[in-house]
C-alpha cells in the first residue's frame, strides 16, 4: 500500500516536472535581421514628460496588467500565467535589447507565452508609431 502511494506521487511529479521546466528555461526567440537593424524613429530628445506622459497612458491600458506599473512583471494577471511576464526592471535586461527585437516582440508577441501580437491587423491592433513609442517609454522608464 505505500509502495503505490510512493509511486503515485513519483509519477504525478514525473508528469508536472516538464510543465514547470518547460515554464522555468523559456527563451524569447531573437527577432529576425530586419528588426534587430531597424532603427527606432523616435528621437530621444524628444522624449519628454509629454512624451512619458502619453505613452505612459498606452503602456498603462496594454502592457500594466501583464508587466506591471513598474515594469516588475508583476502585473495584476501575471499570478495566471504559467510563462511570467518579462521584469524589464532586471539589470542589464532592457541594455541587452535591441529597439529592433522589443518592436518585434510586441509587434508579432512571443511565441510559445501569453504575449500576444499588438500589432497593426491584430485584435489590439497598435499602429507601428505607437509600438516606438511604447519601445521608447519603456527603455526611458526601465533602463537601470
Amino acid at each position: 500500500m505505500k509502495l503505490q502511494g510512493i509511486t503515485s506521487c513519483i509519477v504525478s511529479l514525473l508528469l508536472l516536472f516538464p510543465i514547470f521546466v518547460a515554464a522555468q528555461d523559456h527563451q524569447t526567440a531573437t527577432a529576425p535581421a530586419e528588426f534587430l537593424e531597424m532603427e527606432n524613429p523616435v528621437d530621444p530628445d524628444d522624449v519628454d514628460d509629454a512624451f512619458l506622459k502619453s505613452a505612459g497612458k498606452l503602456y498603462k491600458r496594454k502592457c500594466k496588467k501583464c508587466h506591471g506599473t513598474k515594469g516588475d512583471g508583476q502585473g495584476s494577471a501575471a499570478e495566471d500565467i504559467e510563462i511570467k511576464p518579462t521584469d524589464f526592471t532586471v539589470a542589464g535586461y532592457m541594455e541587452g535589447k535591441e529597439d529592433g527585437q522589443l518592436f518585434w516582440i510586441i509587434r508579432d508577441g512571443s511565441e510559445g507565452t501569453e504575449m500576444e501580437a499588438f500589432g497593426p491587423g491584430t485584435d489590439v491592433n497598435i499602429s507601428e508609431e505607437n509600438i516606438w513609442n511604447l519601445v521608447s517609454f519603456m527603455r526611458a522608464k526601465f533602463t537601470n
